[in-house]
């Protein structure tokens, strides 16, 4: 089998013991540290904007919350039990060129992402910042057009903010959790300080106050609250789709299991309510319901300037800012340092890709695209249907039509006739599936611009686009994949019987390659460091090898093979 730049380098394959750091504690501090940012805490909005009391908003985050830990644990298992990251995933799925196209899809959506938080952590300093130097901060001269969607003070924050930032993306993933153990520590105690202070203060939750203008019943209420899950899961997908990015540095596969599901349903659900409860406690004395965390600590400051106002909103406004750079490390620029490795392994690597990711979320301009913000936020919000039927074909290609089997040196093989490489290096059967639940919910996003073109029963089916196109590519693919055109699970040429590996039914077991990592009998992982190391010319593991690992490289050496 002969390797080439093109497909391989030490950020692709398999990650070896030495880089397998992540225990179940780090996964869920990642994702306690995760919910407990400016996003998470202004999601309410969007679902009190569509009718529900509070306590319905909670209701369908429950259930949002619930789905999302389900498709999270499933999105993670193929990269705990393989160790593969989700470019690599991808090619099992959809071939070694249609993979090209599912990963650039992710990775051009995180660009802009990362522009945006970081627009969003610009303000949340600026508040920092005016907390020190009051006046002489909120009085720079603007010198920029009120056209322009932002001004000096702003501009300048972001850049800043940006500064303290661009660090973080020299570190590889195997050596950031403890940036998310620091921030779930921190931010929590942040949200909970300003939520205790927004109820002190404003006598109660008032939950019956919360912003409603418009009160649904009847049919009207279900699809509000359809609306509502909907909304969930469309502000989860980008973390869904990234968890093999993530797990495949997990020691075991367990690390990535039931307690990180809790993790993700319990701070996530904590954080919608603190957010809600907050905005709800101060709406009647501030005159207004101010859902971002910035406007909020500027309201504050602005009626209750004083030291302890100020010192409270600093450390609150620089725990906020911790909650943005760990979300877009996790969220953004490390899932696209991944992708783009998987596009152009001969040049970029994961750190490379995030440096990349963090100068181009300058070059998108953020602040123009939020200057009209109700279609920047459709646009983000379209992203949902794009993504549901990609994690449902992946979860049911991994779980069901190849029962938890991946040939690990395959993935690396884009000759024709190899296991992945399918017609012209193209899973037409998975692509087709994807499109046509993709399409499920395309006139409903045109009718989100525009409602006057598409009926009510398309909007319908856009309010519950991820869900509809989520189980519709899964059905589709079942179908297809399951009945009319399974693919081959093992190489032709390791299509032998391998009875211990099957059960009465002939078929393989679930995960049976797993006790191997992937690989079959004469196959092992340093069969790829070693072809990364001729092919890169540079060591392909940072920690020192294990004398066994010396060992098996020198008798491959030995015998000259090199792929």
């Amino acid at each position: 089998m002969t390797y080439s730049s093109k497909w391989i380098n030490h950020d692709l394959v398999p990650s070896p013991p030495e880089r397998r750091t992540w225990t179940w504690i780090s996964m869920s501090l990642y994702w306690w540290s995760g919910a407990f940012n400016t996003n998470q805490w202004s999601s309410g909005s969007a679902l009190i904007s569509v009718g529900l009391t509070l306590s319905q908003a909670v209701g369908a985050a429950i259930i949002g919350h619930l789905i999302s830990s389900g498709v999270a644990l499933s999105m993670g298992r193929p990269g705990a039990t393989y160790h593969i990251g989700y470019p690599v995933i991808a090619r099992g799925v959809f071939g070694m060129y249609g993979a090209y196209f599912f990963v650039a899809l992710r990775a051009c959506v995180a660009i802009v992402w990362y522009g945006v938080q970081s627009f969003y952590g610009g303000k949340l300093l600026s508040v920092a910042i005016r907390c020190v130097f009051a006046s002489h901060w909120q009085n720079i001269p603007n010198s920029l057009p009120e056209s322009s969607g932002t001004n000096s003070r702003e501009l300048l924050a972001f850049f800043l903010f940006w500064l303290i930032q661009f660090p973080f993306q020299f570190v590889h993933p195997t050596r950031i959790r403890h940036l998310f153990t620091v921030s779930s520590c921190v931010v929590p105690v942040a949200c909970i300080g300003l939520f205790a202070w927004c109820v002190n203060y404003g006598g109660g939750l008032h939950a019956n106050e919360l912003g409603v203008t418009t009160q649904v019943s009847g049919g009207a209420l279900g699809w509000a609250f359809m609306t509502g899950i909907n909304s969930v899961m469309g502000t989860l997908s980008p973390l869904l789709v990234n968890q093999p990015d993530f797990t495949r540095y997990c020691k075991k596969p367990k690390d990535a299991s039931w307690p990180q599901a809790a993790s993700i349903f319990f701070s996530k659900t904590l954080m919608l309510f603190l957010g809600c409860g907050a905005t709800a406690a101060t709406q009647a004395k501030f005159g207004t319901a101010f859902w971002n965390q910035w406007d909020l600590l500027s309201a504050i400051l602005d009626r209750f300037w004083g030291p302890a106002a100020r010192a409270g909103c600093f450390f609150a406004s620089i725990g906020f800012c911790l909650s943005i750079l760990t979300t877009n490390f996790a969220a953004n620029s490390m899932p696209f340092g991944s992708d783009v490795t998987g596009l152009l392994p001969e040049y970029i690597t994961i750190k490379r890709g995030q440096v990349i990711c963090s100068i181009l979320g300058i070059a998108v301009v953020p602040w123009e695209l939020l200057r009209s913000a109700q279609g920047f936020l459709t646009f983000l919000g379209s992203y949902s249907i794009f993504m549901a039927p990609l994690c449902a074909i992946i979860i049911c290609d991994y779980f069901i039509i190849k029962r938890g089997n991946i040939h690990v040196l395959s993935l690396y093989d884009p000759t024709p006739g190899s296991l992945y490489y399918n017609i012209k290096g193209w899973n037409f059967i998975a692509t087709g599936c994807w499109v046509t639940a993709m399409l499920l919910g395309l006139p409903g996003l045109i009718g989100a611009y525009d409602p006057q073109l598409v009926s009510e029963i398309a909007v319908h089916m856009y309010q519950t686009g991820w869900l509809i196109t989520f189980v519709a590519g899964f059905v589709f693919y079942f179908v297809m994949a399951g009945f009319v055109f399974p693919p081959r699970v093992l190489p032709e040429r390791s299509a032998g019987p391998f009875v211990e590996m099957r059960n009465s039914k002939g078929k393989l077991r679930y995960e049976a390659l797993a006790a191997t990592d992937g690989y079959l009998e004469g196959e092992s992982i340093e069969d790829l460091h070693h072809s990364v190391s001729k092919i890169n010319r540079v060591p392909v593991i940072e920690q020192k090898m294990s004398e066994n690992s010396r060992q098996k490289e020198a008798c491959v050496a030995s015998k000259e093979l090199i792929v």
